[in-house]
């Protein structure tokens, strides 16, 4: 196996379930420089009593294995066909981390810290975000929790994100609209590139184009809204930076129950 001893850094993809971080993952991973794991057991354990080489060596494996037989999220395949036969100039690794460690990663940075010390690279931070009605609907039909429930699960992540945010510098972190991602493949796909410090790759990102849908799926009109919960949604959402956006659209259409 490789040394991995030029890497550029090493990228955590954090955020809501459901917010396309298992996508961001896997067109990652399809890049020729790099690789990037789906939730391995080194990040779920907080990569405690490991050592580098435990780390990447699952890294490595499972990246292997996610390319060569699929990368599924809920019934989702986002494996990416490329023509890349072989990495070996790795100059980037990661995993796309197990959605509640998102929650536990703001309680102790020291993680974070011990993590670049025992990688010897610097952490970059990508953080998947979606319209949070969409994710709401989707985690509400999925689980069959009720609504209200997944509101404060939803926004307890965007303040754990925050936290982590706050505890990074600028330019360690970047937010991904996935909305963006689907509209704007080849500028969202080239920016990610730059902010890895790999080059933006024309084959790669072809390949990656085939994969996405042709717009952003609007599960909202899947559920039936209370009226407060509405109201809800919408001014929580004018609290955070990254979801002002989301905060400026019209939702009157949205189905409402009794």
């Amino acid at each position: 196996m490789q040394s991995f001893n030029k890497l550029n850094c090493f990228v955590l993809i954090v955020g809501n379930a459901r917010s396309g971080s298992t996508l961001l993952g896997s067109i990652i991973n399809a890049h020729p420089n790099a690789m990037v794991a789906n939730e391995t057991s080194a990040s779920a354990n907080f990569w405690r009593r490991l050592s580098r080489n435990d780390i990447l060596e699952e890294i490595y494996i499972k990246s292997e294995n996610d390319a060569s037989s699929g990368r599924m999220s809920e019934g989702y395949d986002y494996t990416i066909q490329t023509n890349v036969t072989g990495k070996p100039d790795i100059l980037v690794m990661g995993d796309k981390v197990w959605n509640p460690a998102t929650l536990l990663l703001h309680g102790d940075f020291s993680l974070l810290t011990r993590l670049e010390d025992l990688i010897n690279a610097p952490v970059k931070i990508i953080h998947a975000i979606r319209n949070p009605f969409d994710v709401i609907a989707t985690m509400h039909h999925r689980s069959k929790a009720p609504i209200p429930d997944r509101i404060l699960w939803y926004f307890m992540h965007c303040d754990a994100v925050c936290a982590i945010h706050d505890h990074c510098q600028d330019s360690l972190f970047m937010d991904i609209h996935h909305e963006d991602l689907i509209m704007t493949p080849d500028v969202v796909i080239s920016d990610i590139s730059g902010f890895l410090g790999v080059d933006s790759d024309i084959d790669h990102i072809e390949s990656c184009k085939r994969v996405l849908f042709g717009e952003p799926k609007r599960t909202r009109f899947n559920v039936n809204w209370n009226k407060d919960d509405i109201k809800d949604i919408v001014h929580r959402m004018s609290q955070y930076r990254f979801l002002q956006k989301y905060a400026v659209e019209d939702y009157s259409e949205l189905p409402v129950g009794v």
